[in-house]
């Protein structure tokens, strides 16, 4: 290998500890086969697009493949040659002219047209259960066929691109499984989801919650049984993981006999160039049990509590007498007493073991 073929394989394997330099090591594939442009794309098992890199190609061109659903082996022959096809191996211009059949309408070939893309080589990186990453070279009219010195350039870079992918797609893995693992010291019970609000890392304590049915996975998505609140967190899910900012969103889960579940939902730090893997959102459960001081406000905006209605149900609950709380709050018994009644009736118990059960943890 050349000591310029050298450097590209250099440069590839940084990006995939720094994904901020894919478009650098694109860039120089392109130069290496005399290609306007170098692609790293990613298509989904629905024909999503999660990511699409190209070099030197307009914000609206990319727009415009996800508005013609590029990703679709009925509409981009480019696609179609891919889907079967083993890992590592060569499609070119002639396999796309084979593939025209295949496709619905000219659709892709007049957007390849309009941004001058028509001609160019690719291969299959990687496949597995969210779909598959594909490396190319796009080439224009006045770049020409791919001759044989630029497929073979690309076949020789390709496997090291692959391994690139590879390592990428381990750590942001691992990054799923940091963010849990830190969350698990501290007793959280959390659910690391990526982009497709899968959970891709849980915490013991978040486990427990699937044990008791508190919670449940979905498809691999979290999800409560109760039903107006499992709408409301898939809505949230979605809000958070949308390409703009969203702030923190809190569900609450009703439960018959025990105090709310609350659900935080809330993004995880963001990086550009990534591959879909990436913890993009954290669901984080709130029990009765892990409340701590802000249980009275919780207590009050959850059953309309009032503050001396809350103060003095939670005191109770924690083994306080009627007695001590009248004292400690500087009211008369009778005071304490209407207090408890009222707040009896918004929690739904009439007796006090009734109350303990609830808010003794």
């Amino acid at each position: 290998m050349t000591p310029a073929m050298l450097a590209l394989v250099d440069q590839f394997a940084a990006a995939a500890v720094d994904s901020t330099l894919w478009p650098t090591a694109l860039l120089s594939l392109a130069g290496a086969t005399r290609s306007s442009h170098g692609q790293l794309i990613g298509i989904g098992s629905a024909s999503t697009v999660p990511f699409n890199w190209v070099t030197g190609l307009s914000h609206d061109a990319l727009s415009d493949f996800i508005a013609i659903d590029g990703g679709s082996p009925r509409i981009n022959p480019r696609v179609a040659v891919s889907v079967d096809a083993p890992i590592l191996s060569l499609r070119h211009e002639a396999d796309y002219r084979a593939a025209r059949p295949l496709v619905a309408n000219d659709t892709y070939a007049d957007f390849a047209h309009q941004y001058d893309i028509q001609l160019g080589c690719q291969t299959k990186l990687v496949e597995n259960a969210k779909g598959i990453v594909g490396l190319a070279v796009l080439r224009s009219e006045r770049d020409g066929l791919t001759s044989e010195a630029a497929r073979s350039t690309f076949m020789a870079i390709a496997p090291h691109v692959r391994s690139a992918v590879q390592t990428q797609i381990a750590l942001e893995h691992a990054g799923a499984q940091l963010i849990g693992g830190a969350l698990e010291a501290i007793g959280a019970a959390v659910f690391v989801c990526d982009a497709d609000a899968q959970v891709a890392a849980m915490s013991g304590a978040a486990e427990a919650l699937l044990k008791d049915g508190r919670l449940r996975l979905i498809d691999r998505r979290p999800d409560v049984l109760a039903p107006r609140a499992a709408p409301a967190m898939r809505n949230a899910l979605l809000r958070i993981l949308s390409a703009t900012p969203y702030p923190m969103q809190t569900i609450v889960v009703t439960q018959p006999g025990a105090m709310p579940l609350l659900l935080d939902i809330c993004s995880a730090p963001r990086a550009a160039w990534n591959f879909n893997f990436r913890p993009r959102a954290l669901v984080i459960a709130r029990t009765g049990a892990n409340w701590h001081g802000a249980s009275a406000c919780i207590l009050q905006r959850l059953s309309r509590l009032s503050a001396a209605e809350a103060d003095v149900a939670l005191r109770l609950a924690a083994g306080e007498s009627r007695d001590s709380i009248a004292a400690s709050r500087h009211a008369s018994l009778g005071t304490v007493r209407a207090q408890l009644k009222s707040a009896f009736a918004k929690l739904g118990v009439s007796r006090e073991v009734e109350l303990v059960a609830m808010l003794g943890s």
